[in-house]
């Protein structure tokens, strides 16, 4: 019986550890360098570009490549492990993923920074948008790709504006939101409450100021997923906002307070989890 055709060629001695991949203690906790990391991006990319151009590629080949440059002293399990990593990233910025490796969580966020901006750079996407999404670990991604394209200047148009924001089913009804909103919010604020002016109570593990993002209308009145209806917000005001006994002056005070802010009307919407916590929100 013919063997159905593969874009990978890999000797299964070899082979035998992907999903399985052993990798030394010592080896684990020692950081990765950005040359490190680069080089496994750029052979993932290398091999997608090769399949999406009708080549066969020897997976084995190019993984005892990387190791024999800049991965050595990295183990085969170790660079199995990263690239299953990177499939996570690229995966969450909506790209489509490299057959062969199953995206793995737990990248880590300093790590998913660099990862990020290495996937901008080398998929050549720096000045595109990101794409809304309803999924939380897809969005806290792109929102934090969105925020380093705005914050170096390669993404300058402002988010498109949608009257309401979608609505999409995962395990529960969620509204879909667009990353480059929140970063956008977020950047503008440069790491300043824009409801009380206070500094961000502390910075995030990738280097950027903690502020949430509050819709002033909120999502499930029918508010839409835009600037002129989002506010960023220290944790304290962000609660207050839904809880405080004067949250509907405090709303009517920071749209006056904010001028880009539009107090919309209320629509009709969906009752669902629109409660938004996370500091990528």
């Amino acid at each position: 019986m013919d063997t159905p055709f593969s874009p990978f060629e890999c000797h299964k001695e070899e082979c035998g550890l992907r999903g399985v991949a052993v990798v030394d203690e010592r080896e684990h906790s020692r950081d990765w360098t950005d040359a490190e990391l680069r080089a496994c991006v750029v052979a993932y990319r290398e091999m997608q570009l090769a399949i999406q151009a009708g080549e066969r590629v020897n997976k084995t080949t190019k993984r005892n490549e990387v190791l024999a440059t800049a991965l050595q002293g990295r183990s085969a399990g170790s660079y199995e492990y990263r690239m299953a990593n990177i499939a996570t990233v690229v995966e969450d910025l909506g790209l489509p993923i490299l057959p062969g490796y199953t995206p793995r969580r737990n990248v880590g966020a300093r790590v998913t920074a660099k990862l990020v901006a290495m996937i901008n750079e080398i998929w050549d996407r720096e000045h595109a948008p990101e794409i809304p999404t309803a999924e939380p670990d897809e969005l806290q991604t792109r929102v934090q790709s969105a925020r380093k394209k705005f914050r170096a200047g390669s993404l300058t148009t402002l988010p498109v504006r949608t009257e309401a924001a979608g609505q999409a089913e995962t395990t529960g009804w969620r509204f879909v939101r667009d990353p480059n909103v929140i970063a956008w919010v977020t950047w503008n604020a440069g790491g300043v409450c824009e409801a009380c002016d206070t500094p961000a109570p502390f910075t995030r593990e990738d280097g950027e100021p903690y502020l949430e993002v509050h819709h002033v209308r909120p999502l499930a009145e029918g508010g839409p997923d835009s600037i002129d209806n989002a506010v960023a917000a220290c944790p304290t005001c962000h609660r207050r906002f839904h809880h405080g006994a004067d949250k509907d002056g405090y709303r009517r005070a920071t749209i006056k307070k904010v001028a880009r802010l539009v107090d919309h009307p209320p629509r009709g919407g969906r009752t669902l989890d629109t409660h938004h916590s996370q500091g990528f929100q």
